[in-house]
């Protein structure tokens, strides 16, 4: 059975961001709780800023997450950046969500994802994934 497109641009970015996620990989490893969002996991397109839906971004603003990690982190981008995060191994449900409610992919799985979000805005954004509270990275944006 031929693989969809969808599944060829999937596969396409894991390779990408696997090649830029050795060049740097790595996430703070603090396993201390964060604050978590209790609003419910979102799915659909929305104004930039909000929850956000499948898509792809440019090969330089890709985040990984693999082994319970975001890589790389930090993430340095431009505002305005559309930025792609993929499930590469876990076999488990994540999310990427701004400690500030900027962005949010929702709670996805590998087999739903990529997920794309938006930086909306300059500056240090720290993010963390709902489902497992040590999880934490941050994005730059300049």
């Amino acid at each position: 059975m031929p693989l969809s497109t969808v599944s060829r641009s999937a596969l396409i970015l894991a390779v990408a961001v696997l090649a830029i996620g050795t060049a740097g990989c790595g996430s703070s490893g603090n396993k201390s709780p964060s604050r978590t969002s209790t609003t419910p996991a979102a799915s659909g397109t929305t104004a930039p800023g909000g929850p956000t839906s499948t898509g792809a971004a440019g090969a330089s603003d890709n985040i990984a997450i693999q082994d319970f990690k975001f890589s790389p982190d930090p993430l340095n981008v431009k505002q305005g950046s559309k930025v792609t995060v993929a499930i590469l191994d876990d076999n488990v449900p994540h999310s990427v969500t701004a400690d500030d409610g900027s962005f949010d992919t929702g709670i996805f799985m590998k087999s739903t994802g990529p997920k794309t979000i938006t930086v909306s805005h300059g500056g240090t954004i720290h993010y963390h994934c709902q489902v497992h509270n040590f999880m934490k990275g941050t994005i730059n944006a300049t």
